[in-house]
């Protein structure tokens, strides 16, 4: 029997680039881009794994290498303005202009010391807020997470547990929010206690 599809989490997705010099393929990304190796393997070294934040690119030495026209990679970025001032600035090739897509994007393609492509940009309109409605979160951790703005409506946050999360501008209308804990702190008691205070009890 065939496992549907819906019942496998997708792990990591991590691009790969071909380079001539996996050496000078590393300095690149590593000094120019401030990637971090994390990962190297053979001897001479035949492959490396780079991160910088949630971006990860696997090199691959392939002396014969000739690069695709077409983009290896596309990377999401917070200031794109910025790191193509930055590319500019240490002579990195720019492949297609900065410049604002009719698809949503502020977005530039660079090619790297071996031809790689890679694609990056910027959303030009800012990402709507989560909501949450008519959802049961009963029991959900939310650990480094980003809920500015979150709208929840009618959701069970029953046993839920909130840290190092950003709820500034939060809405929560309508939740059953027993057992609910932000750092730690019982919410509900936290409600009960400053209400009673408000009544004067």
């Amino acid at each position: 029997m065939t496992a549907s599809i819906s019942n496998i989490t997708f792990g990591r997705l991590a691009a790969s680039a071909f380079t001539r010099d996996i050496q000078l393929a590393h300095a690149f990304y590593r000094d120019v881009l401030d990637f971090e190796k994390t990962f190297q393997n053979g001897d001479p070294v035949g492959f490396m794994i780079l991160e910088k934040d949630a971006a990860e690119l696997h090199l691959s030495l392939v002396r014969d290498h000739h690069p695709s026209t077409t983009n290896i990679a596309h990377l999401m970025v917070d200031n794109v303005d910025a790191l193509h001032d930055r590319l500019v600035a240490a002579g990195v090739r720019i492949i297609k202009s900065l410049a604002d897509k009719d698809y949503g994007l502020r977005a530039f393609v660079f090619a790297d010391p071996d031809g790689n492509r890679i694609d990056v940009g910027q959303p030009t309109t800012p990402a709507a807020p989560p909501r949450f409605a008519k959802r049961n979160m009963a029991g959900a951790t939310f650990d480094d997470v980003n809920l500015a703005n979150a709208v929840f409506g009618d959701v069970n946050l029953a046993g839920a547990r909130l840290a190092n999360v950003n709820l500034s501008g939060v809405s929560i209308d309508d939740a059953r929010i027993d057992g609910l804990t932000l750092f730690g702190m019982d919410i509900q008691a936290l409600i009960r206690a400053e209400l009673a205070r408000r009544r004067g009890d």
